[in-house]
């Protein structure tokens, strides 16, 4: 073999290994599933749920709990003071009735809706109730300080510890008694396929049609316009005090000004 025929069997040699390995890299590049974006969102999506709970669930007990010490520490409860209190256990079950049952299920792949019927329409039933009395009682705690501003002698004798406590009671009855119809719409069974939802289609239909509305008035039909009329009046009272204040400075330091 001469030194032409061994260097063109060289170069076909290099050609047709080169050519298989471009093959197979290619075949392999072809067997790749791309990363799609669906699955970069579920799984942004799930390390969120991983996360942020547990910092929103600590921060909101450890704060909420302080909150009733100090108000459990007066020597005299204000009225103010029980609707802060009502509104620091009520804002304590919304974290653990709606954020650690899907911090459970993102972190562990437990359910724990599903695990029982009596489970289910309870988690439903006191996250819902929860939500509807941390709105009411924030419109109440506004509307007792437009209330002082308003009329500042008068207050004092309406709004009274005893009275707030029967305010309470009153909203806590209310918001029980119109949430009951969630333990009768939720249910965990086969026709749901072991799932906590809706039990039946008529179900469906009451809660998207019926109780949908409900829920939209005492979440922020209701609160919202009256949050913001109390808010604008105690702004504007204060506004107003401010500048009466201001003008009855100016008025005292020109007579302290007057020549004798």
């Amino acid at each position: 073999m001469d030194a032409t025929t061994k260097f063109s069997s060289n170069v076909t040699l290099i050609n047709v290994t080169e050519q298989e390995s471009f093959n197979a890299t290619s075949s392999n590049v072809s067997g790749w599933e791309p990363y799609s974006i669906d699955s970069y969102y579920r799984d942004t999506r799930v390390l969120l749920w991983r996360v942020i709970p547990p910092i929103l669930v600590s921060i909101g007990t450890i704060g909420n709990a302080l909150t009733i010490i100090v108000l459990l520490r007066q020597k005299k409860m204000t009225s103010t003071a029980v609707f802060l209190f009502s509104l620091a256990l009520s804002d304590t079950l919304i974290l653990c009735s709606g954020l650690l049952p899907n911090w459970v299920y993102n972190t562990w792949d437990i359910n724990v809706l599903s695990l029982s019927s009596p489970g289910c329409k309870a988690i439903v039933y006191l996250h819902h109730c929860s939500f509807h009395l941390s709105s009411l009682l924030i419109v109440v705690v506004t509307l007792e300080r437009t209330a002082c501003v308003l009329f500042p002698h008068k207050v004092r004798l309406c709004c009274s510890a005893h009275n707030a406590g029967m305010i309470i009671i009153s909203i806590v009855l209310a918001v029980f008694g119109i949430n009951i119809i969630l333990l009768v719409i939720f249910d965990v069974s086969e026709y749901t396929s072991g799932t906590c939802t809706k039990s039946t289609k008529e179900y469906l239909d009451l809660f998207h049609y019926v109780y949908g509305w409900i829920d939209f008035t005492l979440t922020f039909g209701a609160p919202f316009p009256l949050l913001l009329i109390g808010n604008v009046i105690i702004v504007v009272q204060l506004a107003r005090s401010r500048s009466r204040r201001q003008r009855v400075n100016i008025s005292g330091q020109a007579r302290d000004t007057r020549p004798v």
